[in-house]
């Protein structure tokens, strides 16, 4: 029996479909249907998270308004006390807050350079981000 390779041809692709076709039959049904993905945020990172938004509206209200409310009240105090000295705070943006040096009859003093005024930008997050962590215990 001769065998051309037009045959031989056709017997090896029957055979590579027959493999295609078990290896696509023996997986399981539901592989082409992904599980959603999930996203787990740890304790701390949540807490951290709070703690920014807390800081964050505490400032805009801060600048906004003066210090008010109990909390924001502590938080200026102890920059103050930091500073060493009282002080009013102005600005638009809480990236860009300008602090002035006040008498005690609220009449300004000194106005602070940028740079000082950075520092206390800083401080005065660092301190909100301590009081709030504290508070939060």
């Amino acid at each position: 029996m001769i065998l051309s390779a037009y045959h031989v041809n056709n017997v090896l692709r029957v055979y590579g479909d027959q493999l295609r076709q078990s290896k696509i039959s023996s997986r399981p049904k539901n592989a082409n249907s992904a599980l959603p993905d999930r996203i787990s945020i740890s304790s701390n990172a949540r807490r951290k998270t709070v703690i920014d938004n807390i800081t964050s509206n505490i400032i805009d209200k801060i600048t906004q308004f003066g210090p008010q409310a109990t909390v924001e009240k502590e938080v200026f105090e102890k920059l103050e006390g930091e500073y060493g000295g009282l002080l009013t705070i102005s600005g638009d943006n809480p990236n860009e807050l300008i602090f002035k040096e006040i008498n005690e009859h609220g009449e300004t003093v000194n106005s602070l350079s940028i740079e000082d005024s950075n520092f206390l930008t800083n401080k005065l997050k660092e301190i909100t981000e301590e009081t709030i962590n504290k508070n939060m215990r």
